[in-house]
């Protein structure tokens, strides 16, 4: 035999070979685990598709510290995140995972992870992180769930910007947990509680939405060294916020409206102002003869527990370009807020709150870095009187404090 026949013949042999072995691959590896050239997820750093979340997340070429791209669609999943990853989808409200009515629908056990873009919706739990430490959860929708959003035995971690509503028990839910922040969420219409942290501590709990829950708006049991700060707690069926067995919290500059039992209580070592200003309360009765937007007497809340400089008016914050943060006091709704950082002028809109309505003030808490004192306020190019003008109420160094007021209609304020 030839040479040259030998070598044919090893060749084809060889490549005999190589086709038995990918026909086995293809046949006994699990169809969920192959790559698809087409499939809906995505490894941004492998570029390697699936056509399940769950197939991209065990692959083993997805390694700590990778990202899943998500196109928008319905997943029917109980997904588990157990590596370092960010899971992204590519539309909160059209990237649905599905749990099909049981389960959690996404289930965090791993450290540094990011679950963003999603509705969750029809698990037992939407989205639990669990040990999930230095991790975040943001700008998701968990609706129609049994909880929401859970998180036990984690530290360091976020819950921004999500949407916990409709859900058959709790909205969010943290326990056991320390040094946490769950922030600007919206927290409405659960048949139990909106918002509780439970067993924890060192958590921030700052401009949240809490309405319509069948419970507490917001709740502490057994937690401690807590801020809660600029949260609206509104038609909350039981109470506005709930703290029990919880010490050494700080809660100001909140918006208390219409909930049966504003809040509950009973701990002296929490503070419920700033030693400036404290929140809002729509039951409150006191006056403010010194023209300031803080009541003249305490409201109580119980026994000696008060709020010991209520808000005559409700709490808004607004954001500028330059990353200063201008706060409002007000008895009138605002319609709009610019801060024109260019020509130091703040533009700010109002209207009545109610039809009946003929008096307003703003009480405005301005960054000196923001705007240098002294400031003069006009209204409406100066056609309408400003009824009273505190040029100063408060000055700590870093803010300046003014108050004005006028008789209300449609009225264009200019602060300069």
């Amino acid at each position: 035999m030839s040479r040259k026949l030998v070598l044919i013949l090893v060749l084809l042999i060889l490549l005999s070979f190589l086709v038995c072995v990918t026909l086995l691959y293809v046949v006994f590896t699990p169809k969920e685990k192959i790559p698809s050239s087409s499939g809906p997820v995505c490894n941004i750093n492998t570029r390697l598709n699936y056509t399940t979340i769950q197939a991209a997340i065990d692959a083993h070429e997805t390694l700590d510290g990778h990202t899943i791209s998500v196109k928008e669609g319905i997943y029917y999943e109980h997904v588990v995140v157990n590596k370092s990853i960010s899971l992204i989808g590519e539309n909160r409200t059209t990237t649905v995972i599905d749990g099909n009515g049981t389960g959690t629908d996404i289930r965090v056990t791993a450290n540094s992870v990011v679950i963003k873009g999603f509705t969750v919706k029809n698990g037992n739990t939407g989205i639990h992180l669990y040990q999930a430490n230095n991790s975040m959860v943001t700008e998701n929708d968990a609706v129609l769930n049994g909880d929401a959003i859970l998180v036990d035995y984690s530290c360091n971690f976020t819950v921004h910007q999500s949407i916990a509503g409709n859900n058959t028990d709790r909205g969010i839910l943290v326990s056991n947990s320390s040094n946490f922040v769950v922030s600007n969420n919206q927290v409405y219409g659960n048949g139990m509680y909106g918002l509780n942290v439970n067993s924890s501590a060192n958590g921030l709990i700052e401009q949240n939405n809490a309405y319509g829950n069948e419970f507490d708006g917001i709740g502490l049991v057994d937690s401690s060294n807590c801020t809660i700060i600029e949260n609206s707690l509104k038609d909350n069926l039981l109470r506005g916020i709930m703290i029990d067995s919880s010490g050494d919290s700080v809660i100001y500059h909140n918006n208390f409206v219409n909930n049966p039992a504003q809040a509950f209580d009973f701990n002296i070592s929490n503070r419920w102002d700033d030693d400036v200003e404290g929140n809002y309360w729509s039951n409150y009765v006191g006056v403010d003869s010194d023209h300031d937007g803080i009541g003249d007497t305490a409201h109580v809340i119980y026994g000696s527990i008060q709020d010991n400089r209520p808000l005559m008016g409700m709490f808004c914050s607004f954001n500028t370009s330059i990353g200063y943060h201008v706060n409002v006091i007000t008895n009138s709704t605002i319609e709009d807020f610019v801060s024109l950082d260019s020509n130091s002028m703040l533009k700010i809109h109002v209207s009545n709150s109610s039809a009946t309505q003929a008096f307003g003030f703003c009480r405005v808490r301005i960054p000196k870095a923001l705007m240098s004192p002294p400031y003069m306020v006009v209204i409406d190019n100066g056609l309408t009187e400003v009824l009273c003008f505190n040029g100063t109420i408060y000055d700590n160094g870093t803010y300046r404090w003014i108050y004005f007021a006028y008789q209300h209609s449609t009225r264009k304020i200019d602060i300069t």
